[in-house]
């Protein structure tokens, strides 16, 4: 399992400009083999800053999701926006253990 974290700082109001985009990946993302989770998310206490969480079944998964064509279409549309920073860092995961619920 490989599990992908992220942020992204935008510019004020950019977040909500891109909304559609990044439904739109979502969208796609989650309909990729071995695509487990894939979201995107706002910090609640800094409404600039945007949370990147997935969670692929390995890291053939991974390799092809960003050589997928939406994947391409996104990162064109990502380099349009005024972004101040980004991370992107991936874990490889031997297992996990439910922590609160099912």
């Amino acid at each position: 399992m490989i599990i992908v974290l992220g942020s992204i700082r935008a510019e004020a109001a950019e977040i909500e400009r891109l909304q559609d985009v990044l439904v739109e990946q979502m969208k796609a993302t989650h309909a990729e083999d071995g695509c487990e989770l894939y979201a995107f998310s706002r910090d609640v206490s800094d409404p600039d800053l945007l949370l990147i969480s997935e969670r692929w079944r390995d890291a053939d998964a991974l390799a092809a999701h960003g050589k997928s064509a939406h994947m391409a279409v996104f990162n064109r549309q990502m380099a349009s926006a005024k972004v101040e920073s980004i991370s992107v860092s991936a874990y490889d995961v031997t297992g996990a253990r439910v922590l609160i619920g099912k």
